[in-house]
């Protein structure tokens, strides 16, 4: 997939909402960083470790290599999620808590404006981005895993940059002008961001990918599968942000991340049982043709195996770890363009 696509509407669309959503970020929190910038210079190094510690995580959840033929919609989104989500999302999480804050009361509004407004603002501005993403690679985006990257780098894009207006703020709310709030902020940014954006959106974009792709289903399972995982994602975002029990807020947080994990590894779960039956239908598509050997393609289905791999050829006696694994991840990657060929869609 080429990035440029100056032919689609919907191209000109992404471009020109992210320069918006950045100029609209930039103008909301110019007056603040003045004031804050040494706040913002002290969270930088929490902000690269979340950028680095998810990015890694949420590449290491693929275990077939298929980020290999995706990597250009994996970064529009999180170009998406870093540009256009934040200043987008402060706009208007701002307008609604007015408006919740009109309609319901200050009492109901203390607690529940922020996981109301950020569930439906934040979600849908991060899943319109991945709609689009997935609109314009929809020849190379199509089972649960590309919805997962995708809408795990969009989530990380918003959530680093999420990081950065939160350091910007801390020094609005420390009365002594030092950094130690900003220190604070970005320790518990970087403790809890294994339950933040990433991981929401995660879960959105494989209801995403699947009804924008799977043309071959009908329009009410699309439809079905879209609301089933957004809504999932979304409702862990307001369960997130609703408010802690006053005599047990850290207990709280703690039970709420370990139920959030768990969820995530039952999706997950699931997400890499889809990607194995895709890889083995792919393998059997191709040794039937005579395309390849089914031997050695068959210890690539997961790492435990392609370890296990290796140590047998190491007690053979002619082993170079190096050349091995990269032998590996070239068998790997000719699955994954073999496999874009053959028109095999996992789920059937």
């Amino acid at each position: 997939m080429k990035w440029f696509q100056p032919k689609s509407a919907l191209f000109w669309a992404y471009c020109l909402i992210s320069f918006l959503g950045l100029a609209g970020l930039v103008l909301q929190l110019a007056p603040v960083a003045a004031l804050t910038w040494r706040d913002i210079l002290v969270g930088l190094p929490f902000t690269l470790a979340t950028l680095l510690v998810f990015g890694w995580l949420v590449l290491h959840l693929d275990r077939l290599r298929a980020r290999r033929r995706i990597r250009t919609p994996l970064v529009m989104g999180f170009l998406w999620g870093a540009l256009a989500g934040p200043g987008i999302a402060m706009f208007a999480n701002d307008n609604n808590m007015r408006i919740i804050e009109n309609l319901a009361g200050d009492a109901f509004a203390i607690d529940w404006q922020a996981p109301i407004s950020a569930a439906i603002v934040e979600e849908a501005v991060k899943g319109i981005g991945v709609f689009a993403v997935a609109w314009l690679a929809r020849p190379l985006l199509n089972r649960p895993m590309h919805g997962l990257l995708l809408g795990g780098c969009t989530g990380l894009g918003f959530q680093v940059v999420e990081n950065i207006t939160y350091s910007a703020n801390a020094g609005l709310l420390s009365a002594q002008d030092n950094s130690a709030t900003a220190v604070l902020v970005g320790i518990v940014r970087l403790l809890t961001g294994i339950t933040s954006h990433w991981m929401l959106t995660a879960l959105a974009g494989i209801g995403i990918v699947l009804a924008v792709a799977r043309s071959d289903w009908p329009a009410g399972r699309r439809a079905l599968v879209f609301v089933v995982f957004y809504l999932l994602g979304a409702a862990l975002h307001f369960g997130w942000d609703a408010p802690s029990p006053a005599n047990i807020p850290v207990g709280s947080i703690l039970a709420r991340t370990i139920l959030y994990i768990l969820i995530f590894a039952a999706v997950y779960t699931w997400v890499v049982h889809t990607e194995r039956q895709w890889f083995r239908a792919v393998v059997n598509w191709a040794v039937t043709r005579g395309i390849a050997p089914a031997g050695e393609l068959s210890t690539l289905i997961s790492r435990r195996s392609r370890r296990r791999a290796r140590k047998a050829e190491q007690l053979s006696g002619q082993y170079n770890r190096r050349h091995q694994v990269q032998r590996q991840r070239v068998l790997l990657d000719w699955v994954q363009d073999t496999g874009a060929g053959s028109g095999i869609r996992i789920p059937v």
